[in-house]
């Protein structure tokens, strides 16, 4: 099955700022670490991708129901490529001198992971603007449906991971003047760019 470029790099783009800006996912992760230390997350993780895989089938599923030539499904391209703007607009008002990591996290595991993922409202908007967006883009059906959840739960593993080890340093990073305005900046203009591109198709 062919995949489109657009809708690769589409989905590419927001998971990566997904993976670099703060959320409950990895801010949760980043805590519980800190006070409880690496190993402590394996539970927590498996329960996170228990409910990122969830989510992303019940979102997938409803998408896939809605007719592409009509009004609605038109109107959530449009409510995508606005969030996309909004993003951007949001991470570049990022108060990332505020940031700050819970310190007084209790022990969490799998379960709590799970549930996360029900009360993340920064994760449903991610999956439904990707559904979306990109479904179409991937084949349509529970086959799109599939390797859009693979390729996301594989990267948020992953982030989630590198999170837990480096997100001390990472939020370093963020809070610093030079690197976390070009960091922040850079992420928004790749949101921007790609806005702009979809925009363009749909309007061809």
């Amino acid at each position: 099955m062919d995949i489109e470029y657009d809708a690769l790099v589409g989905l590419l783009t927001i998971l990566a700022v997904g993976i670099f800006t703060p959320g409950p996912n990895n801010i949760t992760a980043i805590s519980h670490s800190a006070v409880h230390g690496a190993r402590s997350n394996i539970s927590l993780l498996i329960g996170m991708v228990i409910g990122f895989v969830t989510v992303h089938l019940i979102i997938g599923s409803v998408v896939e129901q809605i007719d592409e030539e009509s009004v609605f499904f038109s109107f959530l391209e449009w409510f995508g490529i606005l969030f996309f703007v909004a993003l951007g607009i949001i991470i570049l008002r990022l108060p990332i001198e505020r940031l700050s990591v819970d310190q007084d996290i209790k022990r969490l595991d799998f379960r709590h992971g799970i549930a996360l993922q029900f009360i993340n409202g920064k994760e449903w908007a991610f999956v439904s603007v990707i559904m979306i967006q990109f479904l179409d883009g991937f084949g349509g059906g529970i086959t799109g449906i599939l390797l859009i959840t693979s390729i996301t739960t594989t990267a948020g593993l992953l982030s989630m991971i590198l999170w837990t080890f480096t997100g001390h340093k990472l939020m370093a990073t963020l809070r610093d003047e030079r690197k976390g305005t070009i960091l922040i900046r850079s992420l928004a203009g790749a949101v921007f760019v790609f806005a702009a591109v979809a925009t363009f198709g749909m309007l061809l």
